[in-house]
């Protein structure tokens, strides 16, 4: 932040870049609006694919810069999807269930709801199977490509302070089937927990930011401090703690913070932060064309061209729509402040001069 905007007293401004898979390219959207708007981003906070957005944007020299590398990211995503099977693992879990090679994927995750309701004799048995699995459904070697083209380790320690959010794993499945009851409504998932990526030790840096973009069961857990973490989207589930990570840029001294969701109609609640200034970017209309819980993960995974290009302009369209009159407003007040704080420093130069004068005056006299 700059000493002029601490001398006018504008408030730090965070932002928090919420986590939704192949939905992260709605996020380019609402940075081009922003910039477009004027806005200042002093921090950002990210969850999932939010906090691989983020990561990009935290180590560009500058918010422009770092919206350019995000649309050239996404260009690619939809040229190269990142959704690659690691072929050993699916066999081991169709093995695992008792099914055949011909069983589609979305037949094994049916099955958890009802999973859910016995999950006092089931959980011993997922993790059973967690524990013989230990590889993920997918690999994760593209997101580590991408990340080695896209982000400068250098640009991230001199860049803006970046928080993730991640989730303490106790195994793929058995994450799922935590996520499950929760969305039942049967019991919340613990709380997910927030790092500060520039304070880590170089080594997992990278861990971090893979560790919160680590769908349960789909990409592999990792390794930061003693214990394994995986997608931070799953903390607090009823209330998108893990995925809307608020706490930490407010922890961190921002008064004022830009919200983005990437899921229709989510149950995060600004009133829960009311000594704080939030301005919220909903999707205005559904993000997700298909409803169906096999819709939103095809949208999760979605990384095709079309899709891409829809969500970029929905993005963009719904962050004018949701925030774009706030904005002007806010900044034609700090613009009248500034007026005013320039008419008071002439004057005040002003009487000065006037005093200087009336003193050498009584001198010569």
């Amino acid at each position: 932040m700059s000493e002029l905007a601490v001398m006018q007293d504008i408030p730090v401004t965070g932002l928090v870049l919420s986590g939704g898979g192949a939905k992260g390219a709605y996020q380019v959207g609402v940075l081009k609006a922003l910039l477009e708007l004027g806005a200042d981003i002093d921090m950002v906070a990210g969850a999932s694919m939010g906090a691989l957005n983020g990561a990009v944007l935290a180590c560009a020299p500058s918010l422009p810069e770092g919206i350019q590398r995000l649309e050239m990211l996404w260009n690619t995503l939809a040229s190269q999807s990142p959704v690659e099977a690691n072929t050993p693992a699916y066999l081991k879990l169709l093995a695992a269930a008792g099914l055949t090679l011909g069983t589609p994927l979305p037949g094994v995750f049916a099955q958890v709801p009802a999973l859910a309701q016995g999950m006092r004799w089931v959980a011993p048995a997922v993790q059973v199977v967690d524990d013989w699995l230990e590889s993920a459904l997918l690999s994760d070697e593209p997101l580590k490509a991408l990340m080695d083209e896209y982000l400068n380790t250098d640009g991230l320690m001199r860049g803006l302070p970046l928080y993730v959010s991640v989730f303490e794993s106790r195994g793929g499945l058995t994450d799922l089937l935590r996520c499950t009851v929760a969305e039942a409504g049967l019991a919340d998932t613990p709380p997910s927990h927030f790092v500060h990526v520039q304070s880590l030790p170089a080594h997992e840096r990278r861990n971090a930011l893979l560790a919160s973009a680590a769908i349960p069961l789909l990409y592999q857990a990792r390794q930061i401090g003693d214990a394994r973490y995986s997608d931070g989207g799953q903390g607090g589930w009823q209330t998108a703690q893990g995925n809307t990570p608020i706490t930490p840029l407010i922890e961190a001294g921002c008064k004022q913070v830009i919200v983005t969701h990437l899921t229709d109609g989510s149950l995060w609640s600004r009133h829960d932060f009311r000594d704080t200034t939030v301005l919220e970017i909903r999707p205005q209309a559904p993000i997700t064309p298909d409803g169906s819980p096999l819709g939103a993960a095809k949208a999760a995974l979605g990384f095709d061209s079309s899709n891409i290009s829809r969500l970029m302009k929905q993005g963009y369209q719904d962050t004018m729509h949701c925030v774009g009159r706030v904005m002007k407003a806010d900044q034609s007040r700090q613009a009248l402040r500034q007026s005013e704080q320039a008419l008071t420093d002439s004057l005040q130069r002003g009487n000065s001069a006037d005093a200087a004068l009336t003193d050498a005056m009584s001198r010569v006299q």
